[in-house]
């Protein structure tokens, strides 16, 4: 066994010895500490940050014995500086309230949060980078939204998913926080969970419970405020919900639509997550049910695209090592991701000379994972073979010209309706949302083919472990050797 060769992460990535290590880990920090600042300068002292303010003034009120919530019925209800969350939500803000600066730490937690789901996620400094760096994670730092702590609680519920306490206390926290994530729910249950869906399910009753107790909106006024609330705000947002009301449908059918689409979405992973090995389809419907959550929601900002950051990570940096094991970056996933949100939305109030500036820093963090070259196998352990693109290759070529073909018609169509009912503009962001998430779901589905099996398993070819270019295996003696 040769001996000389440099030491590699379990995904394949060689490991920095000596001065190469230490260089490594002094320049990860100071480099994440510029870019903080440079998004912080650029980006999020500029503006006003309405949500967390809105979270703030809710603490206020809950600790002056006032109701937080505005009145039912009225514009307020709708106007974007209103609390339309649970009850319990106001009750972490009651404390932050009262400090001074209370915003700016929200927002510095946010930070810690995006830095801890990469961590618990088994990612480096460069994977923070490219989270940090995303538009949609920018815009919610911008509105000192929540999603960052959901970013952080999802991928947290990934790495907790086989203890039936944590993983279900987990759950309950996050659909209590954004209802649209019941799925999560959903997720513990078909993975063969029980017991972490049933602690999700009571801990959610408490939850509502102890809330309707002591909330001064009963639930069902709260329910109508949350319809209203969705009438209004969905045809600006990027759901399919209102992408649907932008091209004529009314708010019933566009919601029932959307929600149909999402149940099929979610049942076509079920069904791809079947011949899937246990990692690969708990993967595979990790992502299916985030996407379902977001496709189904009728209200959907660009700063909840975050999220679906999430299962990206679980399955690239899975337990599994999926993306790794296919003989590509792990990062590159994340790459793509982060490139395809600034051409889907950008930060508010972006001027030229930030975009500009903005193309100068994300531009190498995206294009490092995408031109490094794929890591090899170690020496004298089964790895796969460099792929070669041939008649399979090139066979795949139509198929992708009629993809982008169909992409772009019924992009088309859409627009058409929507610029009948004149709101052409609105379908472009909503449209470009909803692609992303299909995209993430083939990518999903593919990684959770096993490596070395290929797409004729189904009909008895089996391939030799050592990669997909193998010759196939027709031999019931050759199969069992």
């Amino acid at each position: 066994m040769r001996t000389d060769l440099p030491p590699r992460r379990r995904d394949g990535a060689e490991i920095p010895t000596g001065a190469g290590r230490g260089a490594a880990r002094a320049a990860g920090p100071l480099v994440l500490a510029a870019l903080i600042g440079l998004v912080w300068i650029g980006f999020v002292a500029p503006i006003a940050h309405f949500d967390v303010d809105v979270f703030l003034r809710a603490g206020a009120a809950v600790a002056d014995g006032q109701d937080p919530y505005p009145p039912p019925g009225t514009p307020e209800v709708y106007s974007g500086f209103a609390f339309v969350y649970p009850y319990l939500m106001s009750l972490p803000f009651v404390p932050l309230s009262a400090l001074p600066g209370a915003d700016d730490l929200f927002i510095a937690l946010s930070v810690v949060a995006l830095l801890a789901a990469c961590r618990l996620a088994r990612a480096g400094w460069w994977a923070f980078a490219l989270v940090l760096g995303t538009s949609c994670t920018i815009t919610g730092l911008q509105m000192g939204t929540l999603n960052a702590l959901l970013f952080c609680g999802l991928v947290a519920l990934w790495r907790v998913r086989d203890a039936p306490v944590a993983a279900g206390v987990l759950a309950a926290l996050l659909v209590y926080s954004k209802l649209f994530l019941v799925p999560v729910v959903l997720w513990l249950a078909v993975t063969r969970r029980p017991r972490a869906a049933a602690v999700a399910v009571a801990a959610l009753g408490v939850l509502f419970a102890v809330g309707e107790l002591y909330s001064p909106v009963p639930a069902r006024t709260y329910a109508d405020m949350l319809a209203v609330l969705a009438r209004e705000e969905a045809p600006d947002g990027l759901s399919l919900t209102g992408l649907l009301m932008n091209t004529g449908l009314g708010l019933d059918v566009a919601t029932w639509t959307a929600r149909g689409i999402a149940g099929a979405l979610l049942a076509g992973c079920l069904w791809y997550a079947r011949s899937a090995r246990r990692a690969e389809g708990d993967g595979l419907l990790f992502a299916g049910v985030v996407a379902a959550a977001l496709v189904a929601s009728p209200i959907v900002w660009s700063h909840y695209l975050l999220l679906l950051a999430a299962p990206l990570l679980a399955i690239a940096r899975g337990p599994a090592g999926i993306a790794a094991a296919r003989g590509g970056d792990p990062d590159r996933p994340l790459a793509l991701f982060t490139a395809g949100s600034w051409l889907l939305v950008t930060p508010h109030l972006s001027t030229p000379m930030d975009l500009f500036l903005a193309a100068a820093v994300v531009g190498p963090l995206v294009a490092v994972p995408l031109l490094r070259p794929a890591p090899g196998p170690r020496a004298g352990r089964p790895g796969t073979r460099p792929r070669v693109v041939g008649a399979a290759g090139l066979a795949a070529a139509p198929v992708v010209a009629l993809v982008v073909a169909l992409v772009a018609g019924v992009g088309w169509v859409l627009w058409a309706l929507a610029r009948a009912h004149g709101d052409d503009q609105r379908v472009i962001g909503a449209y470009g949302a909803l692609v992303g998430v299909l995209a993430l779901l083939v990518w999903a589905v593919r990684s959770s083919r096993p490596a070395g099996v290929c797409a004729d398993a189904g009909r008895g070819c089996i391939r030799h472990p050592i990669g997909p270019d193998a010759p196939p295996v027709t031999d019931a003696r050759q199969a069992s050797a």
